[in-house]
């Protein structure tokens, strides 16, 4: 199986406090993989640095062999790297409509983006139903599809997801996990940020434990789950 991703070294610092500790890992193409840790381990920073957002102090970020860590966040976008942002970010007084079309502005393929956007709304028939609604009257479920709807309209390689799961009621998180899947089967990569260690390693087909900065277990998905320290400290053991 080919590697996607290649992060190498990677350190990221706010001012004095370094928040990424040179980390190394990496997420094979066409699979599923999670980082997950308590709050303040670094999960979000690191998906910052990905995208450009967070400029890395050290490390290298290797997209399909091209070093990516230097570059501004929309030819990142460009390459085929997509953020969902954790808490959605998506344009309230814009419809879902707008909101989705502005996923596809890095792209001039009109057929291809129609395309794409009737692929969205048969991934998310609610989306389609509520098309010319603005997106501040959406719940908190239907703003997460949109912000994952969104993200799918730039035709990306790499899936980055920042807590999808996030305030939502127990059957919208199993709604938005199995849709992930269904993503994932169709050939995206998917780079999983989750406080919800169970769901995301039961999809994931590798894990990356973080704790304050630094990687700390490295294994399969179901590896995880049983792992003792996993269940002792995430999974309520």
């Amino acid at each position: 199986m080919s590697v996607l991703l290649r992060v190498r070294e990677l350190a990221v610092a706010y001012g004095h406090i370094e928040a990424v500790k040179g980390i190394t890992f990496h997420l094979n193409e066409g699979e599923i993989t999670a980082l997950v840790g308590a709050n303040g381990a670094g999960k979000s920073t690191i998906l910052q640095a990905l995208s450009g957002l967070t400029p890395a102090r050290a490390g290298s970020v290797m997209f399909q062999d091209e070093d990516i860590s230097r570059l501004p966040p929309y030819e990142i976008v460009r390459r085929g790297v997509v953020q969902v942002a954790e808490g959605r970010a998506i344009l309230t007084t814009l419809t879902v409509q707008e909101n989705l079309a502005l996923g596809a502005y890095t792209r001039r393929d009109r057929a291809g983006i129609k395309d794409s956007l009737a692929q969205v709304f048969d991934l998310f028939p609610r989306l389609k139903d509520r098309a010319g609604q603005f997106a501040g009257n959406l719940s908190g479920g239907e703003q997460q599809m949109l912000a994952i709807g969104r993200a799918l309209m730039a035709k990306p390689r790499l899936l980055l997801l920042d807590e999808p799961s996030m305030g939502l009621a127990p059957i919208l998180v199993q709604e938005i996990f199995r849709t992930l899947v269904t993503i994932n089967r169709s050939g995206l990569t998917i780079l999983l940020v989750e406080q919800n260690v169970r769901q995301a390693l039961k999809i994931a087909a590798h894990g990356y434990v973080l704790e304050i900065g630094k990687i700390v277990l490295a294994d399969s998905g179901a590896n995880l789950l049983g792992n003792p320290k996993v269940i002792e400290h995430y999974l309520g053991g």
